[in-house]
């Protein structure tokens, strides 16, 4: 869908591009479907998107019936929205979705999504993690969830700034919103 609303409409602008996240829709089983509705009506639990008062789906909506039951924040790294920021586009099945979605985060905070600045004792984040903070968190408890996810350089930075007892700052990457070609 995200390739599709790519071609039709052109990338997003930024994270509250409605016409792309919101307005680009599939009818399945008679009812509109957005990217918007799929991750934070279904996927997210109803959740309200980034920078929104609402949630996807008002009571006795029928598309309530569709949501998942809790959150798992690896969905945030499954999912591409076409942008240089974002994951790749991955394929999932549903037998080994967990694994899958496993392996994606740690592709991504193995490329992008993740740098350690020991100097500054600094992590520099996504900025997924900030807007979806709610799926992950308190910060401190976000660096120690990511040592799963990382690889062997970047869990040794990591480790060594949270065990010596200095503070650690977080800062969150500009998100390149430039379509990924």
């Amino acid at each position: 869908m995200v390739i599709h609303a790519v071609i039709r409409s052109g990338s997003p602008e930024g994270i509250m591009d409605r016409k792309f996240f919101s307005e680009f829709q599939y009818i399945v089983g008679g009812h509109p479907y957005s990217l918007s509705n799929i991750k934070n009506g279904i996927i997210r639990n109803n959740r309200r998107p980034p920078y929104s008062l609402v949630k996807p789906f008002g009571s006795g909506d029928n598309r309530l019936e569709l949501v998942l039951p809790k959150v798992n924040p690896l969905i945030h790294f499954g999912l591409c929205d076409g942008t240089k920021s974002s994951p790749t586009v991955k394929f999932f099945s549903p037998q080994g979705i967990e694994t899958e979605l496993r392996t994606a985060a740690r592709e991504f905070f193995q490329g992008i999504g993740m740098e350690v600045d020991l100097d500054k004792r600094t992590v520099h984040l996504t900025r997924i993690i900030k807007w979806f903070s709610s799926d992950f968190g308190q910060e401190k408890e976000i660096l120690k969830w990511l040592m799963s996810y990382l690889n062997a350089t970047k869990a040794g930075l990591l480790s060594h700034l949270l065990s010596d007892g200095g503070p650690v700052s977080i800062s969150y990457k500009d998100y390149d919103w430039s379509v990924n070609s």
